[in-house]
């Protein structure tokens, strides 16, 4: 992102020198800290806060001593407290002044705008007060005196307005990790097998070449992308596809880097790698994403461009008027001072910071972690809920939910060729078959199987009790020439169990029975759709799963709209699409499949259950991967914004009543004049205020 195109074409010239982390100095004070690292920068300014509220609280310490002392001399503490806030205002501060010089140079006029003219005014007339007190009028003198010093309000307001640029840098700095954890996805070293004897070495990934023969053990990664020459199995490419059963994998069928394989000895050709691989893509396409999402413009900044001119207007207009004018020049630097001290907008830049911070509290504690606390201010806008389905609707596992047997079979022999097949086999959805509680009481007595045969991508077959039978798909039945048409119409099985996985069990040219497997559809999944709905958003669901499995929970959730069989890209496509149209989208999702979505969306939902990449693409991550939590989250969403609105308004009301005041607009009537040092304690108070109506939402956001 860059704020102008003087900017980006100092970037596009040199961009090594800006990535290496050297950048110049003389930046844009908009983008100045893009290229910083993320770690030191909220280091820095953590170091930048312990200072400037020390020197502050000596600064006050020192006050208190002064007024409650009978020290015959206290210019020695005034140069104590000129020291501390010369420390506070140049050293911490001292990047405040700088923004605040190039937005007076550019005439771009900014919240940093009048934070440097508020801290600069009270510093440097303490300054002068200091060294040249006998040169002012009697009413900016005590009764001993000496002058009235301001270097409390100046340290002040540093420490406050580090503290708000604290938590900015906290809030961004989960971005970096996104793409460092997909690339995690791969292993370290691959086996290589070397042509000329067949003997396997352990090889860096670097070190593979397009062409080479890779062996893959029982359980590990798949080091990069490629095709299977030798062995049968499968993998589990849940984390691209979302897709809860695994794939069945035989010679000459592709594998993908960073999936997992399954319980047998696999032999694999490299066909891309490096750059090429597909989770190098999807990295690819998390980077792209995350570099056209353009950082929030601050509504304190905007409104900061009217409000400067205003405040410079007033201050003059108080300074010529009273001194050209009433010829009280004393009183017209007072007034100027007393304007620009009370109009610092150290509140309006903590209304929105100290809201979100809390809300992201309140939000921790009742199992959500906000990463991005703009996510907060960023819900209201979100018109469409787009929603992946496996981990994110359902559970990661599968359930038998339905056995159907055909009529004048005996239930007896049809779970013992089941069972019997499916104890020798390997794939996961034998597991869950031998699951079911039916099997504890065949198992100990279970037939023998002869002549048995895993057809990769379809189903089993073997010989039980002298019957040939076949377990699998509709079409592996149908070109064994079983009809199994006519076992789905006599035994009624409506479009509902149909849009499930269903698996049939065969033999003797009739169709015994069907087993139906289903997704687990997470328990508070309803509950959380029927308040969605509720809030007027658009639901949609994004899936890599098949067409059956998404319709069958689409339909049960009462979700109209619904995508089966979505790579990444297409994820990452279906919400810019809707972003071009206007559409403001957040993204809730698991999977590495994922990533490339929630980094694109305008607010991205992990569940905490889900992938690293996921997690780190994400600006909110629901713990224990509980999607009843969306409510929570929208609801405190709402509390925030609603504080937000009421600090804003609060600071700018004060600043509307405190500024005339300041001036001296009501002098003629109650003939009392507003100093500078009563204007720095109004500051003091406005950010104490807005501080205090935050807090509320520790109490309030979780009823």
């Amino acid at each position: 992102y860059f704020c102008n195109i003087k900017c980006k074409e100092k970037f596009a010239a040199t961009p090594e020198v800006y990535l290496s982390g050297n950048a110049p100095q003389e930046v844009c004070s908009c983008c100045a800290d893009a290229f910083e690292n993320d770690s030191e920068k909220i280091e820095k300014r953590r170091r930048q806060l312990w200072i400037g509220f020390i020197a502050a609280a000596a600064i006050t310490l020192i006050i208190a001593v002064l007024s409650h002392s009978n020290l015959p001399d206290k210019k020695l503490l005034a140069y104590l407290q000129f020291a501390l806030a010369t420390a506070a205002v140049f050293g911490p501060g001292g990047f405040l002044l700088r923004r605040g010089v190039k937005s007076l140079k550019s005439f771009k006029f900014n919240m940093f705008t009048l934070i440097g003219m508020g801290i600069s005014s009270a510093y440097f007339y303490s300054v002068y007060a200091l060294f040249f007190a006998e040169t002012l009028p009697a009413s900016l003198l005590d009764a001993n005196g000496n002058a009235r010093l301001h270097f409390q309000a100046a340290a002040m307001i540093t420490a406050l307005v580090i503290l708000g640029q604290y938590l900015e840098c906290k809030a961004s700095s989960y971005a970096g990790s996104a793409i460092r954890s997909l690339l995690e996805q791969l292993p370290d070293i691959a086996h290589r097998v070397k042509k000329c004897c067949g003997s396997v070495e352990d090889v860096a990934l670097e070190e593979i070449k397009v062409g080479d023969h890779l062996k893959i053990l029982p359980h590990e990664r798949i080091p990069l992308d490629g095709v299977v020459i030798e062995g049968i199995g499968t993998t589990d490419e849940s984390m691209l596809t979302g897709e809860a059963l695994p794939v069945d994998k035989a010679p000459g069928s592709p594998l993908i880097g960073g999936t997992i394989n399954g319980s047998t000895v696999l032999l694999m050709q490299a066909r891309q790698i490096g750059a090429d691989t597909l989770i190098a893509r999807i990295a690819e396409l998390v980077k792209s994403a995350r570099n056209t999402k353009l950082p929030i413009q601050k509504l304190a900044d905007r409104v900061s461009a009217v409000f400067v001119p205003l405040v410079l207007g007033a201050a003059l207009l108080s300074l010529l008027y009273w001194g050209v004018i009433a010829g009280n020049w004393s009183m017209a630097l007072g007034n100027f001072m007393a304007v620009l001290l009370v109009a610092c907008p150290c509140s309006l830049g903590l209304a929105a910071p100290m809201a979100v911070t809390v809300g992201v509290g309140a939000a921790a504690g009742q199992g959500i972690l906000i990463k991005d606390p703009a996510v907060l201010e960023d819900l209201r806008k979100v018109n469409t809920l787009m929603l992946d389905k496996t981990g994110t609707l359902t559970e990661n596992q599968l359930y038998v939910s339905n056995v159907i047997t055909a009529e004048n079979i005996d239930k007896k022999l049809f779970y013992e060729a089941l069972f019997a097949l499916e104890k020798n086999s390997n794939h996961p959805l034998a597991k869950t078959i031998c699951a079911m509680k039916e099997f504890e009481q065949y198992a100990e007595n279970l037939p023998e199987v002869e002549d048995f045969c895993s057809i990769t991508g379809s189903g089993i077959s073997g010989i039980v009790n002298d019957i040939k039978f076949v377990l699998g798909s509709a079409d592996l039945l149908k070109n064994e020439m079983i009809d199994v048409d006519s076992f789905i119409k006599n035994c009624n099985i409506d479009s509902a169990l149909q849009d499930k996985t269903m698996l049939f069990l065969g033999g003797v040219r009739k169709v015994w029975g069907a087993i139906v497997v289903s997704d687990v559809i997470r328990q508070e999944a309803g509950t959380v759709i029927a308040e969605m709905k509720k809030l007027g958003l658009e639901l949609v669901i994004l899936s890599g799963d098949t067409l059956p499995a998404v319709s069958h929970c689409a339909k049960t959730l009462g979700i109209e709209e619904f995508y089966a069989k979505l790579t990444p890209q297409n994820k990452l496509e279906k919400i810019q699409t809707r972003q071009k149209s206007g559409q403001y989208i957040a993204m809730a999702g698991d999977g590495v499949n994922d990533s490339a979505a929630l980094a694109a969306a305008d607010v991205s939902i992990a569940m905490g259950s889900g992938s690293a990449p996921a997690l780190a693409n994400a600006s909110v991550t629901l713990l224990e991967g509980n999607i009843a939590k969306l409510g929570r989250l929208f609801a405190i969403s709402n509390a925030v914004n609603k504080v937000i609105r009421q600090n804003l308004y609060l600071a700018f009301a004060y600043n509307v009543i405190l500024i005339p005041l300041a001036a001296g607009a009501f002098y003629s009537l109650i003939n009392w004049q507003f100093s500078p040092v009563l204007s720095s304690i109004a500051m003091s108070g406005s950010c104490l205020l807005v501080v205090a109506n935050s807090l509320r939402l520790k109490y309030s956001s979780g009823k």
